[in-house]
């Protein structure tokens, strides 16, 4: 059995995915700098520092790298299928395994500024919180990333119109 989804309720559960990723970053990043801040948690592990100065921003850069290489190649297999409805399914699929791909790398930094104390690993987990606000999933980035027929933006931009199905 599966569920069609119309445009308006697609973009908008993609959102919703969205924004709870940021908020859980944002928010344990927050916990952390005022646990830090307020000396709450001695965890003994600065000496490590030196080793995660170097194994933090490669993950970090990983992340960067592997969302960008796996979302385009999903994205070209995706282009080629010729029904819309399956095309947005795996698009929203695609896109949750780039926003993962760069979330694992942001809480690792953070959990590593939790154990250390050191702002750069902070700083990088708020590089990658800042380009999440930049590659937010709208219904343009969708035809840019798909490359559309005009047939099929008009569905999309059609708020009512069935787009995508959630299988259960």
């Amino acid at each position: 059995m599966s569920i069609k989804q119309t445009s308006r309720d697609y973009f908008r559960s993609l959102q919703i995915v969205y924004y709870a990723l940021i908020a859980g970053q944002v928010f344990f990043c927050a916990v952390s700098f005022f646990l830090n801040q307020t000396g709450e948690i001695d965890t003994g592990m600065k000496e490590l520092k030196d080793i995660f100065l170097v194994i933090v921003p490669l993950f970090v850069i990983g992340g960067f790298l592997s969302s960008r290489f796996i979302f385009k190649t999903r994205l070209n297999a995706i282009k080629n299928q010729d029904n819309l409805i399956a095309k947005m399914t795996d698009y929203r699929g695609a896109l949750i395994i780039k926003y993962a791909l760069l979330e694992g790398p942001s809480f690792f930094a953070i959990v590593f500024y939790l154990l250390t104390g050191d702002y750069l690993f902070l700083g990088l987990s708020g590089l990658v919180i800042v380009y999440f606000f930049l590659i937010r999933p709208t219904s343009e980035a969708a035809v840019n990333d798909l490359e559309l027929s005009m047939m099929e933006v008009q569905f999309i931009n059609d708020p009512d119109c069935e787009i995508a199905e959630i299988k259960n």
